[in-house]
């Protein structure tokens, strides 16, 4: 029984990191109406600000903020440049950029920060484990457990209840309108992409410590970052924690029962949920008039 509670806590901690990821996706996605190839690169560039902090010795919680930070910085600075240009372009367009800016990322990251996979130095408090019904549980899984929700729940309410999210879903829904209520729909996109950015590299810096950083984990987090924002329904904050669970439980323990098809189990419950939820797994309610 303890065996199994502390893989459904294996199972829960990188859930949280999916969610993370595909929070700031769906921001982007579904809100904003942008597909980003490139978010895969922001949740990277977030492990290894993370990993070369903690391994120069500096104060330990500061990383997650810096890496917050940074990566929001990258998301503005492509917001200006090239991405607000292609806002209003066809969703191809937008792939064909993003991809092209994800593979430039993933070159540069190889060259400045190696080829090889990076662990960071955890800080003295986070290292060790806990014991739980007679097993070990390592601290800094607890760690991302409880960041995880917090922050997720901090994003739901600046989305689901502020005026400024709401400014947001109403710029896409009508970009005009909103701005004869005076407000700047291209300032509020643009928060709205770093923001995104500086989620998804939180994500890979809290990440960092328990998969590790190496060049090819922004592809592998952003096909399952796309997989849970899809399955879960686009705008649909319970549908994609939901999604994230079950992504996340699945491919857990479908490494530990049969690793050889680990892959084939995970993206196989995820295209059989798109089957038969085409719509997402918590529909929104809708009507015809």
């Amino acid at each position: 029984m303890s065996y199994y509670l502390l893989q459904t806590l294996n199972a829960l901690s990188f859930s949280v990191l999916l969610l993370l990821t595909g929070l700031g996706l769906s921001l982007v996605l579904s809100l904003m109406n942008f597909v980003n190839l490139a978010h895969g690169s922001f949740f990277l560039l977030g492990g290894y600000i993370a990993t070369q902090w903690l391994s120069a010795g500096a104060v330990w919680w500061l990383a997650f903020p810096c890496a917050f930070l940074l990566t929001a910085l990258v998301g503005l600075i492509l917001d200006r440049f090239p991405f607000g240009r292609f806002y209003a372009r066809p969703h191809l367009m937008q792939v064909l950029l993003t991809y092209g800016v994800s593979v430039i990322f993933a070159d540069l990251m190889r060259w400045g920060f190696s080829s090889d996979t990076l662990s960071p130095l955890l800080p003295e408090m986070l290292r060790g484990g806990v014991w739980i019904m007679g097993l070990p549980f390592p601290t800094y899984r607890l760690f991302i457990i409880i960041a995880g929700v917090v922050l997720a729940a901090a994003l739901w309410l600046l989305l689901d209840r502020t005026l400024w999210g709401a400014a947001l879903r109403a710029c896409v829904i009508d970009r005009e309108i909103v701005e004869t209520l005076g407000l700047n729909s291209r300032r509020i996109f643009t928060i709205g992409m770093a923001l995104a950015a500086g989620l998804s590299g939180l994500g890979g810096a809290l990440g960092a410590g328990m998969l590790s950083v190496y060049p090819g984990l922004d592809e592998e987090v952003l096909l399952l970052a796309l997989l849970i924002v899809v399955a879960g329904g686009l705008d649909n904050f319970k549908g994609l924690v939901l999604s994230a669970l079950i992504l996340g439980f699945v491919t857990t323990f479908a490494r530990v029962w049969f690793p050889a098809f680990a892959s084939f189990a995970s993206l196989g419950i995820m295209a059989t949920l798109l089957l038969l939820r085409p719509n997402g797994l918590i529909a929104r309610p809708s009507r015809k008039v």
